[in-house]
């Protein structure tokens, strides 16, 4: 009798279970390790406006078309808090009130 599938088979097994355990005990995304990560991970679900690209724009033609990174952080930073300050409060649930029940 040929045992070569079977041993083929725990082999395999042996083989992937460490690898599916090991995979599942990473986190879904990784921590930023520095300021410029920790900037960006803030910011990551600011949505780009015509505002910033004009604030950008300006930025560049005073530096000469230079610094483009740091207009486009420049840019983030001073537009991204006002949008997520708006999703917050959007979120956010009413004031309770002194409106009379009926």
């Amino acid at each position: 009798m040929n045992r070569t599938i079977p041993r083929m088979a725990v082999l395999a097994a042996l083989i992937a279970f460490p690898a599916i355990v090991f995979a599942a005990a990473e986190p879904a995304t990784p921590q930023p390790t520095n300021k410029m990560e920790r900037f960006q991970v803030k910011h990551a679900n600011c949505h780009w406006t015509t505002e910033m690209g004009n604030y950008m724009f300006e930025c560049l033609k005073a530096n000469f078309n230079m610094n483009a990174h740091w207009c486009h952080n420049e840019a983030m930073d001073a537009f991204c808090p006002v949008q997520d300050e708006a999703g917050k409060a959007a979120e956010a649930p009413p004031p309770a009130g002194d409106a009379k029940q009926n």
